[in-house]
């Protein structure tokens, strides 16, 4: 049975791994679970980048942080996704911010992503983590005309008002680079990626060294405050905590908290591999070194070379769980490939998988601590499938709000802090409404 965040009452530890390629080419370290009951002053809930970047955050400022995860590393988010490394989170580009809260805090807001990928890279060299990290040019594509006018216009937008630099690219420019079909020029910018499983590996590693406890397979089935304490249940101890940071994103059980029930909308990303491109095919392509693409549907597909030559190519998956590893989910998704590029036509399909990301209301992530006079409850989540480095970022910033360290360190004004996530109205028909959204692009996109 396939995990489904709004039907599904939590994860279980007894659900299989993905059958991903990242984990078909790296096994994580195993952790144990909890069997006795403890007490934390800081109590993570969310094993992924999030929970364990917070854990690093506060292992570093000399607490000993505990952290707890209903299945193994990588089960979620943070072992399916593409290993897109990307300044960005959300929904909303630089332009969008600006025009509805200003150029200063579209400035501020471009330094939190700017700062994401940083301490990303910073982390990399710091704790010598081995992630396969490699830069390469990122683009953005247009699928038609009027995009391709309006991606010209933003980049020029961000490079006067943002120092944003790209490489404006026509579509003359694209189609002599690479054997794409259906495109009408672009934007290119500077990117990386990496293997996203070793990273959260490698996370997990460095969190255990500095100090933080880390138990896995230890699902959080309820969370109550009582006076001074936040109390945790699993199936096989209580924890008792001061302070509690939920980062479990879209894999957060559909009926947990008041403060995240309803706040976030669960959404399916499909993702195929293929077998290593031939001399041949990366000839005729152009996909003959690390490259990332995005294009601009509404429905946006991405996908870039993997270091082995292989094609990794994704977009929008199922509606429903049960429906992610669908056969017709995986011809949709091939043929969109196809049609991009016709000459990868026949090349077999190795890995095909499905994961959840986590979509706001208003397109913003948050970063929000509730605070008490007595401890804390905080989460970060609604990262709209950008989450590499801009997760880790927002386990790091949830962590210092909860040190306190936010007066100093965080501008609190950006609308990253500024407010909860807004509730989802209507929230029993938001399946309904993606149904009829996907319907929608599909006639807008033609």
């Amino acid at each position: 049975m396939n995990y489904d965040p709004l039907v599904s009452s939590h994860v279980s530890p007894s659900l299989p791994m993905p059958s991903t390629y990242w984990h078909s080419t790296h096994s994580c370290k195993s952790y144990p679970s909890l069997s006795d009951d403890i007490k934390t002053d800081y109590l993570i809930i969310g094993g992924g980048y999030t929970g364990l970047s917070a854990a690093i955050t506060l292992a570093e400022a000399g607490k000993s942080p505990v952290l707890i995860d209903a299945h193994s590393i990588g089960f979620g988010c943070a072992g399916r996704n593409g290993g897109f490394v990307l300044s960005g989170s959300g929904r909303m580009a630089l332009s969008a911010i600006e025009a509805k809260w200003g150029k200063e805090t579209a400035k501020g807001m471009q330094g939190e992503f700017d700062g994401a990928v940083h301490l990303l890279k910073k982390r990399i060299s710091q704790y010598d983590m081995q992630v396969d990290f490699c830069e390469g040019p990122y683009y953005k594509l247009a699928h038609n005309a009027k995009q391709a006018t309006h991606l010209h216009n933003a980049a020029r937008k961000q490079k006067n008002l943002f120092g944003v630099h790209s490489n404006l690219l026509s579509q003359n420019d694209v189609e002599g680079n690479f054997a794409i079909k259906n495109t009408f020029g672009g934007v290119q910018v500077d990117g990386a990626c990496l293997h996203p499983l070793k990273l959260a590996d490698e996370y997990a590693r460095t969190a255990t060294t500095l100090g933080a406890l880390l138990y896995y397979d230890t699902p959080a089935l309820s969370l109550n405050k009582h006076t001074d304490t936040y109390t945790v249940t699993t199936p096989t101890a209580t924890i008792h905590a001061k302070n509690v940071l939920i980062a479990s994103n879209a894999y957060t059980p559909k009926q947990f908290h008041v403060a995240v029930d309803n706040k976030q909308f669960p959404v399916q990303s499909s993702i195929f591999v293929t077998t290593p491109l031939t001399t041949q095919q990366r000839d005729i392509t152009g996909l003959n070194k690390p490259m990332s693409f995005m294009d601009t549907r509404m429905m946006k597909y991405y996908y870039r070379v993997l270091p082995d030559g292989r094609l990794l190519f994704g977009g929008r998956g199922a509606v429903l769980g049960k429906h992610s590893d669908n056969d017709s989910e995986k011809a949709r998704l091939y043929k969109a490939m196809t049609k991009s590029f016709p000459a990868l036509d026949g090349i077999a399909m190795t890995h095909f998988w499905s994961g959840w990301v986590s979509v706001s209301f208003d397109d913003m992530p948050r970063i929000f601590i509730d605070a008490e006079p007595n401890g804390s409850l905080g989460y970060a989540m609604g990262y709209c499938g950008s989450g590499v480095s801009f997760a880790a970022h927002a386990g790091m910033r949830l962590a210092q709000r909860m040190l306190d360290e936010g007066k100093n360190e965080i501008d609190l004004s950006l609308p990253l802090y500024q407010s909860a996530l807004p509730t989802f109205p209507f929230a029993t028909f938001r399946r309904m409404a993606l149904r009829g959204l996907y319907q929608w692009a599909k006639v807008a996109e033609r």
